[in-house]
């Protein structure tokens, strides 16, 4: 099955197209083939087993005639696909898009010390092998070592491989710094110039962007404060009014929708600002 597995992802493989490059810029290791041969693999071992535990839930649990539970069995089946396909595709298009929100989160400080090494007149080589000795991004560290081994290692030129890592970069930001930095390599060869003027221009974004996150949480903030203290004493209150001259709401108790706002609503309310916060935050 294995065997199978693989000759139909490398099919598959072949028409891929920008899938493919979006595999790469995600940061796997293995190659796309075999992530593909791997879930050809995975969804020919649970599709079998959903459809029969969907078969075996509609006729003897909900006990339906067997054509209805064949029928019924073959949709839960479609929609387990569709959602296995969603996943697949979409894992690879979240994983570069965290790994450049975490590049570009420490970027301008990053070039920012590329331009000054670049200042001593060091070259290249050794100035991405000193950043890399002291970058704490895991992402921005990855692909400055890709950049060194592909100089290393495969024996490409700094041009070659420059263009290889702006075409494979999961950041825009850093896509054009290397494209720019091989401009510059290219014409002056000055990488101080290049390098110091994109650390200054990333420092006024990144302090622009700093400016929009402290607005955001302010606003953040006012929203936690209506949400997890003005309204649930506004809503016990008038719940609790209602309940002593004994009428309802729709039809339910004003006691039980006072137990589904402090038990429900308002964990909800707090574990939404929480997240919505936690994403605001992770782009510093």
């Amino acid at each position: 099955m294995l065997s199978w597995a693989f000759r139909l992802a490398e099919r598959l493989s072949e028409r891929a197209g920008v899938f493919r490059d979006v595999y790469y810029t995600a940061g796997f290791e293995e190659p796309f083939e075999s992530y593909v041969a791997k879930l050809l693999l995975a969804y020919a071992l649970t599709a079998p087993v959903v459809a029969a535990l969907a078969v075996a839930v509609h006729m003897f649990v909900l006990r339906y005639p067997l054509f209805f539970a064949l029928v019924l069995s073959f949709l839960v089946l479609v929609v387990f696909t569709l959602l296995f396909l969603l996943f697949s595709l979409y894992y690879p298009v979240y994983r570069r898009y965290s790994r450049g929100v975490s590049v570009d989160s420490r970027l301008p400080y990053t070039i920012a010390y590329f331009s000054a090494l670049a200042a001593s007149g060091t070259g290249l080589e050794s100035i991405v092998e000193r950043v890399v000795e002291v970058e704490e991004v895991k992402a921005t560290r990855r692909e400055l070592e890709l950049f060194l081994t592909e100089l290393r290692l495969l024996g490409l030129d700094a041009l070659t491989a420059l263009e290889r890592r702006a075409r494979m970069s999961p950041s825009i930001i850093l896509s054009l710094f290397f494209a720019g930095l091989r401009d510059a390599y290219i014409t002056a060869g000055n990488l101080y110039e290049y390098s110091a003027f994109m650390a200054r221009r990333l420092l006024e974004i990144k302090r622009y962007e700093l400016r929009r996150i402290v607005n955001t949480v302010s606003m953040l903030a006012e929203v936690y404060v209506t949400l997890m203290v003005a309204a649930p004493l506004m809503f016990v209150v008038m719940l609790s009014v209602i309940a002593m001259l004994g009428g309802s709401v729709g039809a339910l108790p004003p006691q039980l929708l006072i137990a589904i706002l402090v038990v429900v609503g308002t964990p909800a309310s707090a574990a939404a600002i929480l997240v919505a916060l936690d994403g605001i935050l992770s782009r510093v």
